[in-house]
């Protein structure tokens, strides 16, 4: 496992639409008590126990006006930014001609990773993992939220 950098470190970039991704890397905190959304808590809780996991590279959890990110590699922060936030906008452009409404869960598989991508209404989250991991007993730790 890398070395972690204190919570104090930031690094602020902007998706291809211009919103900020405001990036942490963090090691066991809670969330700031400035976030007053109690799913995000919920949620960041969740994600702290899976990220303990060995098969886990990393995660992004991104609410309305914050997001936080633990990645084994800082130098792949933007790159796995920028994979995330792609993800989820081709989702919506592949469901929409079709009518089918929100995507809520993408799996995405590549030659040495794997990336869940969970959409939660105000929330969303990427978990990295290698490409062997199985996404499914990751997915149950969040079934609460996604019903």
């Amino acid at each position: 496992m890398s070395k972690k950098r204190s919570m104090s470190e930031t690094v602020t970039v902007e998706d291809q639409q211009g919103a900020l991704i405001e990036t942490k890397q963090i090691d066991d905190i809670n969330p700031s008590a400035e976030n007053e959304d109690p799913n995000y808590a919920n949620l960041f809780e969740a994600i702290k126990k899976i990220r303990k996991r060995a098969d886990v590279i990393g995660y992004i959890l991104k609410g309305e006006s914050k997001a936080t990110v633990d990645i084994n590699d800082s130098t792949k922060i933007i790159e796995y930014a920028m994979l995330s936030s792609q993800t989820f906008e081709t989702a919506k452009m592949i469901a929409a001609p079709f009518r089918l409404g929100d995507t809520e869960t993408m799996v995405v598989e590549c030659k040495n990773l794997k990336l869940l991508c969970l959409d939660l209404g105000q929330n969303t989250i990427s978990i990295f993992m290698d490409k062997g991991s199985d996404h499914t007993d990751i997915l149950k730790a969040f079934e609460p939220q996604t019903e």
